[in-house]
């Protein structure tokens, strides 16, 4: 179980999530904290008595996923296969901290919440100018990351633990200036590389399929020539825009909505405030006079009232939006006039109107429209029930669905000739039923569908007339590829006897590609990183590849001079090298420590693979 930690719970995904991943204050600043509900889910990963639940792994998962979609995009698509490599680091992630807060207790290692409350303190981003912490911004960056506070702190003090455990006692670990050197040599060496490629779908077919064939295939590919079932049916498709036309809609019920949602109907006057705030009515008297005397307000706050200018400023607030005291003032006044000072219980006031939108109120018979229509639709959705039932009920007593139609005021809909596999919102329906039946009430995103099944036709084998086109494009691929798989052997042989690939390629009359100069980390005609180490390594006379339907066959032409190594490689590589021996030696180290311990990952209840 152990070995499966690998390398990769280094990887990209596992930095970004510890980068974002963290700790609790609840024990620390007295906010609180996420209630861990995971006792009610079973234990999906375990380290003696640590264990995750199948329910908080999910979280993790998704949190994962979030984070994804805000790097590249809400659009990108998260694939199984993408999921599933999530999945398995995440895996390997949590069951790397689970070991090291195992090792932690037994060794009796503890991280106080003096020091856990030092390190969120001193971060950047939580402080202020003057250098104070601003328990408000660190809530800010805990909203943003969708990160609760207590998984916050948790993760710091695993961090500090993990740093002590594993990361320190590996950080001494050096790469040998012999292992730096001989890693130098190879990854400057350079050659030259010709290859051909031999791609089936350019392949040419110099002859024709002959009848004998068009029959052989017709037996051979029998199951696969079939006309597939198909069905014509009839459609009543009721939408909520025809259910709210049936609505009763009274004056009483529009002037309860207008009052509940005037909002929407009527937008209050606005002013933008300045403000300032004085504990006492000297200090307030003394900045009055200050403005009286030609003093700018935001001056005036900032020297007298030790404001900033954003705790100046109120923006656009309507009436309600102040307190009693001084709501009927300010909006009393004109614009650029200062009011004040007034006290209430927060102190006394001194504010300024800087700029006054007036109020607005839709027309009315526009408001009539909206109200009508969104009581309509809500009406719909609570009559929908009672409508399809009530429809249901006629059907069911022998009418057709022409004369419920009719009686409904909607027009029916005939679909012909739907396969099962059509891109239709009733395909599933009409394939539910059988001839001459009508369906029950089928919810659709717009509303509900009742469809009758008017006829059938079976699935049945295409007459081989029918099927010839289908033949014909069959023959042409497996032609094609047997084409290409012969000259794909011909130069393979004609290789391993000796011969140059220069004259390979003109006896086969094949384009012969040869590339620049390249270093094992460069790439051509879409080989991978791997791939081309392989081939750096090959001392065959042609090595074949694989890429995107191609067949690539290549080989080393020449050896070159070997790349300049400047310092900068040369610290590139020795930092990479570092890294690698550093991961290495922290993942044989956890698993030193796990190897002691009972460690369970339960993968199928994870989806995946054991």
């Amino acid at each position: 179980m152990i070995t499966k930690l690998r390398q990769a719970q280094d990887s990209w995904i596992a930095k970004l999530i510890f980068a974002l991943t963290a700790l609790s204050f609840m024990s620390l600043f007295g906010i609180s904290g996420y209630l861990n509900r995971a006792a009610a889910n079973p234990a999906v990963i375990r380290v003696n008595d640590n264990k995750i639940s199948l329910a908080e792994f999910n979280m993790q998962l998704e949190e994962q996923i979030r984070m994804a979609r805000k790097l590249f995009g809400d659009n990108i698509e998260i694939t199984d296969e993408m999921r599933n490599a999530m999945a398995n680091e995440l895996v390997q992630k949590d069951l790397s901290e689970l070991i090291v807060k195992e090792v932690a207790a037994q060794k009796h290692i503890y991280v106080g919440n003096d020091l856990v409350r030092n390190i969120i303190m001193s971060q950047p981003q939580f402080r202020e100018e003057d250098g104070s912490f601003n328990p408000a911004r660190f809530k800010n960056f805990l909203s943003a990351s969708n990160f609760t506070e207590q998984r916050y702190v948790e993760s710091i003090r695993n961090d500090l633990m993990k740093s002590f455990l594993i990361n320190t006692p590996v950080s001494g670990i050096k790469p040998s200036k012999t292992l730096v050197d001989l890693t130098a040599k190879a990854e400057s060496q350079r050659k030259v590389f010709k290859y051909i490629e031999v791609d089936a779908d350019k392949v040419k077919i110099d002859r024709k399929i002959t009848d004998e064939e068009i029959e052989q295939y017709y037996n051979d590919f029998a199951t696969e020539l079939v006309e597939p079932e198909v069905r014509d049916i009839t459609v009543l498709e009721l939408t909520f825009d025809d259910i709210a036309k049936q609505a009763e809609i009274s004056e009483e019920d529009i002037n309860e909505f207008y009052n509940n949602n005037i909002e929407r109907f009527e937008k209050p006057e606005t002013r933008e405030v300045l403000q300032m705030l004085f504990a006492d009515q000297e200090s307030a008297d003394k900045a009055i006079k200050a403005l009286s005397s030609g003093g700018e307000f935001y001056a005036t706050a900032k020297e007298l009232a030790d404001q900033s200018k954003e705790d100046t400023e109120l923006g656009y607030v309507s009436k309600d939006m102040l307190i009693a005291e001084i709501a009927d003032d300010v909006f009393a006044a004109r614009k650029n006039d200062v009011v004040g000072p007034v006290e209430s219980e927060l102190g006394w006031h001194i504010m300024k109107v800087k700029d006054i939108k007036p109020g607005s109120k839709m027309d009315p018979k526009l408001a009539r429209a909206q109200i009508i229509d969104a009581i309509g639709t809500e009406k719909a959705y609570e009559n929908a029930y009672e409508i399809t039932k009530e429809i249901d009920d006629k059907i069911g007593s022998g009418s057709s669905l022409e004369d419920v139609a009719k009686e409904l005021g909607v027009a029916l809909k005939t679909v012909k000739g739907l396969t099962d596999t059509a891109q239709s919102p009733y395909t599933e329906v009409a394939f539910s039923y059988n001839q001459g039946e009508i369906s029950q009430a089928e919810e659709t995103d717009n509303g509900f569908v009742f469809v009758r099944v008017d006829n059938v036709v079976d699935s049945h084998p295409q007459d081989i007339a029918a099927a010839t086109p289908k033949i014909k494009q069959l023959w042409e691929e497996n032609e094609r590829s047997a084409i290409a798989q012969e000259i794909i052997n011909d130069v393979t042989n004609d290789l391993e006897g000796g011969d140059k690939i220069d004259e390979v390629a003109g006896r086969y009359h094949l384009k012969l590609n040869t590339t620049d100069a390249l270093t094992r980390s460069q790439t051509f005609a879409g080989l991978k990183q791997a791939q081309m180490v392989e081939l750096f390594n090959d001392n065959s006379n042609g090595k074949q590849f694989t890429v995107g339907g191609k067949t690539i066959i290549a080989v080393a032409d020449r050896s070159v001079a070997p790349r300049e190594m400047t310092e900068q490689d040369m610290d590139i590589i020795n930092r990479r090298l570092n890294l690698d021996i550093s991961q290495q030696a922290a993942s044989q180290l956890i698993n030193s420590y796990g190897d002691k311990y009972d460690v369970r990952v339960k993968y199928r209840q994870l989806g995946l693979e054991d």
